[in-house]
């Protein structure tokens, strides 16, 4: 009896050890294909988070970019401000123009194709500046000066009594005369009392806007040859471009008190991985152009910057070539089209 229990046992059913090694090699093939399908899951889940985090970013860079559209002109000379020959190229990175005179600073300004791009070397990639006045400063208030000086090579704005109180160091005013010959844009390098600004040229000045009160030809400062005092009005300056690397920025420039000269012009990170950004120009006789001031090619070209009466810009998030998912493999345009209505009048 106990020799047939013993040989009923040995021939009972169960595992052997290369059926347990059967069953648990197709154990961990399946946990590893389930893992890495619930990785591929994650890192596409990431891709399209991040795309969909590029494209909210340009939605938003499309928004500061309308405010400040729609705002240039606002309260800002309908010409423009009188500036040094090239200044554009020195703040904006803009091109040289081909005239030896002096610029004018426009409410909006343009760069057509002079940024370099490693998303796209194919295209180069816009630039665009606005300037409007800032009606917070002097509680919107005008300030009046009754004449401009020389002190040393400096130009002094002269006021009454308390009338630059609100005047700060690095900010940016645009003079317009009384007789409305002359508007100069500059920056106060210094405001020494309550009753004078200082416009000093060369290094003092971090935006390079101010010319000598003893210069000559188109180098000496316009404000030495009018009279009879005028307004003084801040203004803000804006400026957006794409960076070789292809980051879209915002910068501004001046009106930054308590900051150091080299701090006066500040870049904001607005989208990343941008491989195009194109602005063209809706013109008042119908025309659509990608640059009305012809690289601003001299004063008559700049004035055209002020028959404006619309703007198209396209922001392009470059696509990944890599990436497993289409939605992230394609480049994705944004496009806007904004009114500049505020070039069509001047707010005193």
């Amino acid at each position: 009896m106990r020799t047939r229990n013993a040989k009923w046992l040995s021939n009972s059913g169960g595992f052997t050890l290369v059926e347990l090694l059967i069953s648990m090699t197709v154990f961990l093939i399946a946990i590893g294909a389930v893992f890495a399908a619930a990785q591929l899951a994650t890192v596409q889940r990431s891709v399209v988070n991040s795309r969909l985090d590029q494209i909210r970013s340009g939605r938003i860079a499309l928004e500061y970019l309308r405010r400040d559209a729609i705002n240039a002109g606002l309260g800002y000379h309908r010409t423009g401000g009188n500036a040094p020959d090239d200044f554009a190229r020195g703040l904006f990175a803009m091109k040289y123009d081909v005239d030896t005179e002096r610029d004018l600073m426009t409410a909006i300004m343009a760069g057509n194709e002079i940024n370099t791009n490693n998303r796209n070397f194919t295209e180069m990639t816009d630039e665009v500046a606005f300037v409007s006045r800032d009606l917070s400063f002097n509680n919107g208030l005008l300030v009046n000066y009754t004449s401009a000086t020389a002190s040393g090579s400096s130009v002094r704005i002269n006021t009454a009594s308390g009338g630059t109180a609100n005047c700060r160091q690095y900010d940016v005013y645009l003079f317009e005369s009384s007789s409305g010959t002359t508007q100069v844009i500059g920056t106060a390098t210094s405001v020494p009392n309550t009753s004078s600004i200082l416009l000093a040229p060369g290094s003092a000045d971090p935006l390079g806007l101010n010319q000598a009160a003893n210069g000559t030809g188109e180098a000496l400062s316009m404000l030495m040859s009018s009279t009879g005092g005028g307004t003084i009005k801040r203004v803000n300056i804006v400026s957006y471009g794409v960076t070789p690397k292809g980051v879209l920025v915002r910068k501004t420039y001046g009106n930054k008190p308590g900051s150091s000269a080299s701090e006066q012009i500040e870049t904001r990170e607005l989208v990343y991985n941008v491989s195009g950004f194109q602005i063209r120009y809706f013109m008042e006789d119908g025309t659509t152009v990608d640059d009305p001031a012809l690289d601003n090619s001299g004063r008559e070209n700049q004035i055209k910057m002020n028959s404006v009466v619309q703007i198209q810009v396209t922001i392009t998030i470059a696509g990944d070539p890599t990436a497993s998912s289409s939605v992230a493999r394609s480049p994705v345009s944004l496009n806007e089209f904004i009114s500049t209505k505020n070039l069509r009048y001047e707010s005193s």
